[in-house]
C-alpha cells in the first residue's frame, strides 16, 4: 500500500484522502480473506463472495481517486474545490485502481483475462466520435480516448448505465440511489401488508395460506437486505461528489421526454445466456446431497411473466418472447434454491422498456453515422472549407449516398442489444435485449426519405382546478413523492399542476390548500389565506447527500449539488427553483393544514345558515358580493392608455427603433413592408393612426389584422397564371368587414368608411360553386376544387364540419385561421395564400381560397430531387412569408413541404393557417403542443413555453429536406422522431457547401435563445447569413428572379399535381345528421366575409 500523500488546505480533499486510505486498508483485508478462503475452502460460493468484496473495494477506490484527481486539478487551476469536473471516469492517474471499473477485476484464481472475456459491448459502442457513447472501461490503450478529452456524462444513456462494464459515475450513482430508495420503500410496504395477511390467516387457522404468506415474507426479507446493502454502497460514494451535473435531467422542468411517450405496446424479446460473479447462497450442510440451483424470473410491472429453467452452472441459453401492453418496467430477479421450498433472491436488476427502445434507436443512429460520406456539422467544420462549390444546377447528393447503416456495423443476428448487465448488489447477467413495437397500420413512417405527415395538436385532458392549480393527470416514469401526503406515487400515476408543477395523488388533489402562483393572472385568495398560520420557512442552500425529494414538485433532489434548499427550522427540502412556491406553513404539515381548513369551512357553513333561516326576506337578496365586484376589471377601452398593463417597457407603439412621431420615415415598398429590411429592430405592434393602444391579452385586444398602419391602396403584380388572384390588380383591403371580428375595433378618424355596402351587394354561398374534384383530406375535413358559377374561376374550398369544430374545441382556432387569412390579404403578400371569401351553412363552414394548380413541394421533391438553386429559391420566398407573418405578430407553427404550394409561374404560396398563433410579438410565448412531428422544435416537445423561434427551427428542417431530400431527424414512428429531435445531431454529406451546413446548424440549434433568427431582428439575421450572400431580397419579393422550375398541367381543371388517393374520389359533401343548437350556431356568428376585390367581380 503506497504511503499517504501530504495533507491539503482543502478539507474536502483531506476527507477524500483519508477515505481512500481507509478503502485501501479494506481492500488489503479483503484480499487477505480471499487468499485464506481460496486456500482453506472448496466452497465456490464463499470464494465468489470474497472475490466480489475485492472487486467492490477496487471499484470504490477507483471512483474516489478519480474524484480526488479532479478536485486537485480544480484546486490547482484556482477553481472552486466543491465543483468537480463532470466526468469522473476520465482520470488517467497511474493508481492501483486505474483503468478499472465494475466487472473488470484483477485476474483471480481460475480466471484469466476476465475483463476481455466479460466485456461484450454492443455495436452501438463502436466508432462515431461525434456522438460518443460510453467506451468500454480501460479501453483506448493507444491513447485515442484521451486525445478526445473527457466525455460529457450526459452521453451515458440510461441503458448504458445498466451495463456491468459501465464505470462508476455521478449519473449511475444518482440513478441507483433514486431507484433503490423507491424500491426499498415499496418492498417495506409490501412486507407490512404480508405480515398483516399472515396474522389474519393465523387467526383463521388456514395452514396453506399461512405457509404461502410465510414464504413471501421470507422472500421479501431477503429482497430488503439486498436493497439495503446496495443502497448503503451507493450512499457512501455519493458523499464524495459522485453526482450528476446535468440540470436537464434532474430539474423538475428539465427533459421529461418520457412523458411524451404513448403507452408502450409490443413484444419484449430477452435471450438469457449466462450469469457471473453472483453472491450465491452456500448449500445446506444438513442435506446429504447439497446443491444450488439458480433460476431467473422476469416480471413486467410486478407481474411474473417468465421463469427460466434451473441451472447449476449459471448458464441457460433460453429466449423469452413477452407481450407488453401499457407497461414500462421490467424486473429481473435471480433466485438460488438450496433445498426444496428454500428459495431466496440473490440479485435484482431493473430495466425500463423506454430505455431499451432508446438504446435500440441510438444503436441504429450510430451505425448510420458510420456510413460513408456523411458527417456532423462540427466534423464538417473541422474538415475546412471546400475547395470547390457545388454547381447550383446539381443536387447535393446522389441516390447512392443516402444515409444508412454501414454493412460492417450491422450486428450479427439483426437488431437487439447484447451485453453483460449489472445485478444488484453483485454480479452480472448476460442477455440480448430487443423490443418490437406494435405499430398500427399506417402509422409506421418510412425511415429513409420523406413522406406526408399530418399535423398534431395535443388535446388537454380533463383539467381539475383547485385553488388556482390546473391539475392534469400524468404518468411519471421515475419515483415521485406526493407533495401533500409525502408518500410515493407507487403506480406512477398522479396529478400535476400545469403551471407550478405541484405533484400529488389523485386522491390528494381536492385537499390541496396552497394557492397556485405559477400563472400571472392568478387572482383571489387561496385556502391558505384563510388559515391564520404565517411562519415562513428559513430556506438555506445545502448539498444533498442522501435520498430526498422536493416537497413541491415531488422529484428527487440531485446528489452532491448545491441547487437544493432546506428549512433550518422544520427540515423540509426542495429545489431552489421551487422554494418560492412553498407556502409559509413552517412547522405545519399539509395534512394538518387540510384539517384546519375543513374545520374553518364547517364553522363558516354553520354561520351562513343562521341568518338565512332567521329572515325569509333576506333570502331573496344576493348572498354573495361577487356580482358587484366583477366590474373592477372593465373591458378594455381605447381611452385606458394611461396605465397599460404592459409586462415590459416598450417604445411608442407602432414606431420602429429610432423612428419617432414627426421624424422622416424611410422609403419602403408600397404597403409599408420592406422585404429587404423587414421590421427595423423589433417589430412594433400595429396602431390606428397615432393613437396608442394598451397591450391587452390576445382574447381582449382587437384582431391584429384590423389595425394596420393606414396606407393608400396599391396595385400588386399578378401572381401568375393558374391562380385565382390573377384576375387583375385590385385595391388592397385595409380593413375587413365588421362581421369578421368577435369584438370590432374602433376605426381611426383618418380611415375611410368600412366597405359595408360593398359586402351587402354580394353574398357568397354554397350555390355559387360547382365542386369538381377532391384535392385533399384530413382530420380537419376536405379541400375541394370548385368552379364559381358567375365568373368560371377556379377556387380551392376548405370545408369544415361545425360538429367537428365544436367537439374538438376548435372554434377559436377556426376564427383565428380566418383572421390570419385576412392579415395576408391586407397587402396581398406574394407568397401567402389568399382568401376569396368564407361563408357558412347550418352544418359547415367554408374557406374559399386561391387555387394553386401546381401542387405542393412534397409532390415535386418526391418526383425529383431539388437542385441547390431550386432549394435556395424556395427557401428565400418562404423566408419572406414567415417574416411577414412575424411582422404581424403571428407564428406559423406548421411549416412543411405539404403546406407550400407551387404556382404555374414557378413561385410558392404558403398555405394552411390552422395552427397559426396571433399576438406573438418578440418576447411573447405560448405553450400549446402542436405541429408536424418532424418539424417540431425541441422546446415544443419538452412542453416548455416558446416563441417565434420555433418557426426558424422548422425553416431549418424544411431547408434541409429541400437540399438533401430526406429528413434530418429519422424514426419509424412519432416517438422515435421525437427522441431524434431531442438527442441526435443531423448528418450532412461531405460534399455539401460549408455555408449551407453552417446555416442549417445555426437554425437547428436546440437552445432557442441561441438559434439564428431568435433575436429582435428576426429574419434579418437569417438574410445576412453567408448562404444568402448572393440574394437580393427586394428582387425576391417582387418576383423578379426567374424561377428554376415551372410545373405543367394539361388544362385548367387538371389535378395531376395532387395525390390520386384524393382526386379519384367523388367531390360530394357527406350528409350530417346532427342538428346544432342555437347556442352552438351563435359561436359562428359573423363568420362570413368576402374580399373587396371579389365584390367587384
Amino acid at each position: 500500500m503506497p504511503p499517504p500523500p501530504p495533507p491539503s488546505n482543502d478539507p474536502k480533499i483531506n476527507t477524500l484522502l483519508s477515505t481512500i486510505q481507509s478503502e485501501r486498508r479494506n481492500l488489503e483485508g479483503a484480499k487477505a480473506v480471499m487468499r485464506a478462503v481460496e486456500a482453506s475452502s472448496r466452497n465456490e460460493a464463499v470464494i465468489q463472495q470474497a472475490q466480489n468484496e475485492v472487486r467492490s473495494a477496487q471499484a470504490s477506490i477507483k471512483f474516489l481517486e478519480d474524484q480526488l484527481a479532479q478536485l486537485q486539478l480544480a484546486s490547482a487551476a484556482g477553481g472552486a474545490s466543491g465543483s468537480p469536473m463532470r466526468d469522473p471516469s476520465s482520470s488517467s492517474q497511474n493508481t492501483p485502481g486505474s483503468g478499472y471499473s465494475p466487472g473488470m477485476m484483477t485476474p483471480l484464481k481460475g480466471q484469466q483475462g476476465t475483463g476481455s472475456q466479460m466485456a461484450s459491448p454492443s455495436p452501438s459502442r463502436r466508432g462515431d466520435l461525434d456522438r460518443p457513447l460510453p467506451p468500454p472501461p480501460g479501453a483506448a490503450p493507444d491513447g485515442t480516448g484521451a486525445a478526445e478529452g473527457p466525455k460529457p456524462a450526459k452521453n451515458y444513456t440510461n441503458l448504458d448505465l445498466l451495463r456491468y462494464d459501465a464505470p462508476l459515475t455521478g449519473p449511475k450513482i444518482t440513478r441507483m440511489l433514486n431507484q433503490l430508495q423507491f424500491k426499498l420503500q415499496v418492498e417495506e410496504q409490501y412486507k407490512l401488508g404480508i405480515e398483516k395477511m399472515a396474522q389474519a390467516y393465523r387467526a383463521d387457522g388456514d395452514k396453506r395460506l399461512r405457509g404461502e404468506t410465510d414464504a413471501k415474507k421470507v422472500e421479501s426479507d431477503a429482497k430488503i437486505q439486498l436493497l439495503r446493502k446496495s443502497k448503503k454502497y451507493y450512499e457512501n460514494l455519493a458523499r464524495f461528489g459522485g453526482a450528476v451535473e446535468d440540470d436537464e435531467d434532474l430539474m423538475p422542468d428539465g427533459k421529461r421526454k418520457e412523458a411524451l411517450r404513448k403507452p408502450i405496446q409490443g413484444k419484449l424479446v430477452i435471450s438469457l445466456r449466462a450469469a457471473r460473479d453472483l453472491n450465491h447462497r452456500a448449500p445446506s450442510r444438513k442435506l446429504s446431497k447439497s446443491y444450488t440451483e439458480t433460476t431467473v424470473a422476469i416480471k413486467i410491472e410486478g407481474n411474473e411473466r417468465a421463469v427460466s429453467h434451473p441451472s447449476r452452472n449459471d448458464k441457460w441459453l433460453e429466449t423469452f418472447d413477452i407481450d407488453v401492453e401499457r407497461a414500462n418496467e421490467v424486473e429481473i430477479t435471480i433466485y438460488d434454491t438450496i433445498a426444496p421450498g428454500d428459495s431466496a433472491p440473490i440479485g435484482i436488476m431493473w430495466l425500463r422498456v423506454s430505455d431499451l427502445m432508446e438504446g435500440l434507436r441510438r444503436q441504429k443512429v450510430d451505425m448510420e453515422s458510420q456510413g460513408a460520406g456523411w458527417v456532423t456539422a462540427d466534423k464538417a467544420a473541422r474538415m475546412g472549407p471546400r475547395q470547390q462549390s457545388a454547381p447550383e444546377t446539381s443536387t447535393l447528393h446522389s441516390a447512392g449516398t443516402l444515409r444508412g447503416p454501414h454493412p460492417a456495423t450491422v450486428p450479427p443476428g439483426g437488431e437487439g442489444i447484447d451485453g453483460w448487465w449489472s445485478v444488484e448488489p453483485a454480479g452480472a447477467i448476460s442477455m440480448r435485449l430487443d423490443f418490437v413495437k406494435d405499430t398500427v397500420a399506417g402509422q409506421r413512417r418510412p425511415y429513409d426519405g420523406i413522406g406526408r405527415q399530418g399535423a398534431v395538436r395535443k388535446r388537454k385532458g380533463d383539467v381539475f382546478e383547485m385553488n388556482g392549480h390546473q391539475f392534469v393527470q400524468r404518468q411519471f416514469y421515475q419515483p415521485i413523492m406526493c407533495a401533500l401526503c409525502q408518500e410515493f406515487l407507487l403506480t406512477g400515476e398522479g396529478y400535476q399542476c400545469e403551471d407550478c408543477r405541484y405533484a400529488c395523488h389523485k386522491k390528494c388533489y381536492p385537499k390541496v390548500v396552497t394557492k397556485c402562483i405559477g400563472r400571472a393572472n392568478a387572482d383571489g385568495d387561496g385556502d391558505e389565506e384563510k388559515i391564520n398560520h404565517r411562519i415562513p420557512h428559513r430556506f438555506a442552500p445545502y448539498t444533498n447527500m442522501s435520498a430526498n425529494w422536493c416537497c413541491h414538485c415531488g422529484y428527487m433532489l440531485p446528489f452532491g449539488r448545491k441547487n437544493s434548499v432546506r428549512c433550518s427550522e422544520c427540515g423540509i427540502t426542495c429545489h431552489q427553483t421551487c422554494s418560492h412556491y412553498v407556502p409559509d406553513f413552517c412547522g405545519m404539515t399539509m395534512e394538518m393544514a387540510n384539517i384546519l381548513l375543513k374545520n374553518l369551512r364547517d364553522i363558516k357553513t354553520t354561520q351562513t345558515r343562521k341568518p338565512i333561516s332567521a329572515s325569509s326576506s333576506v333570502s331573496t337578496l344576493p348572498q354573495y358580493p361577487a356580482a358587484p365586484e366583477r366590474p373592477q376589471q372593465p373591458p378594455p377601452q381605447p381611452q385606458q392608455v394611461t396605465q397599460p398593463p404592459s409586462v415590459q417597457p416598450q417604445r411608442p407603439m407602432g414606431y420602429p427603433e429610432g423612428l419617432q412621431p414627426g421624424s422622416q420615415a424611410p422609403s419602403v415598398p408600397p404597403g409599408g413592408y420592406d422585404p429587404r429590411q423587414g421590421p427595423p429592430g423589433p417589430p412594433g405592434r400595429p396602431v390606428q393612426g397615432h393613437q396608442s393602444r394598451p397591450s391587452w391579452d390576445a382574447r381582449d385586444r382587437p384582431d391584429g389584422y384590423q389595425i394596420p398602419p393606414v396606407v393608400p391602396p396599391v396595385k400588386r403584380p399578378s401572381p401568375g397564371p393558374g391562380s385565382a388572384s390573377s384576375q387583375g390588380p385590385e385595391p388592397v383591403a385595409v380593413a375587413p368587414t365588421p362581421q369578421a371580428p368577435v369584438r370590432p375595433p374602433t376605426q381611426p378618424p383618418a380611415q375611410r368608411p368600412p366597405p359595408q355596402q360593398n359586402v351587402r351587394q354580394r353574398r357568397v354561398g354554397l350555390d355559387d360553386f360547382n365542386f369538381l374534384a377532391v384535392l385533399g383530406k384530413g382530420n380537419f375535413g376536405k379541400v375541394m376544387l370548385a368552379e364559381e358559377k358567375q365568373s368560371s374561376n377556379l377556387y380551392a374550398i376548405k370545408v369544415l364540419k361545425k360538429e367537428f369544430i365544436i367537439e374538438n374545441d376548435e372554434i377559436e382556432s377556426t376564427q383565428s385561421e380566418k383572421r390570419v387569412y385576412l392579415t395576408a390579404a391586407q397587402e396581398r403578400h406574394p407568397f401567402l395564400l389568399g382568401l376569396h371569401s368564407c361563408f357558412q351553412t347550418e352544418t359547415r363552414v367554408y374557406f374559399v381560397m386561391e387555387y394553386i394548380s401546381g401542387g405542393d413541394l412534397m409532390l415535386h421533391i418526391q418526383k425529383k430531387q431539388f437542385t441547390l438553386r431550386q432549394a435556395k429559391f424556395y427557401a428565400c420566398e418562404v423566408l419572406l412569408a414567415l417574416q411577414y407573418l412575424h411582422y404581424k405578430g403571428i407564428i406559423y407553427r406548421d411549416l412543411k413541404l405539404d403546406n407550400i404550394l407551387l404556382t404555374l409561374d414557378g413561385h410558392i404560396k404558403v398555405a394552411d393557417y390552422g395552427l397559426c398563433k396571433e399576438d406573438m410579438w418578440y418576447g411573447k410565448t405560448t405553450s400549446t403542443f402542436c405541429g408536424t412531428p418532424e418539424f417540431m422544435a425541441p422546446e415544443i416537445l419538452l412542453e416548455q413555453r416558446y416563441g417565434r423561434a420555433v418557426d426558424w427551427w422548422a425553416f431549418g428542417v424544411l431547408t434541409y429536406e429541400m437540399l438533401l431530400g430526406q429528413s434530418p431527424f429519422k424514426g419509424d414512428d412519432e416517438d422515435e422522431i421525437f427522441d431524434a429531435i431531442l438527442e441526435d445531431e443531423p448528418l450532412y454529406p461531405i460534399t455539401m457547401p460549408r455555408d449551407a451546413v453552417s446555416l442549417l446548424q445555426r437554425l437547428l440549434t436546440r437552445d432557442p435563445t441561441r438559434r439564428l433568427g431568435s433575436g429582435e431582428n428576426d429574419a434579418e439575421d437569417i438574410k445576412r447569413h453567408l448562404f444568402f450572400k448572393d440574394v437580393n431580397f427586394e428582387d425576391v419579393y417582387h418576383r423578379r428572379i426567374p424561377p428554376p422550375y415551372f410545373p405543367t398541367i394539361g388544362s385548367a381543371t387538371d389535378t395531376s399535381n395532387f395525390d390520386q388517393e384524393f382526386t379519384r374520389e367523388q367531390p360530394t359533401l357527406t350528409p350530417v345528421h346532427t342538428q346544432l343548437s342555437a347556442a352552438d350556431q351563435q359561436e359562428f356568428a359573423g363568420f362570413s366575409w368576402v374580399a373587396p376585390w371579389a365584390n367587384n367581380m
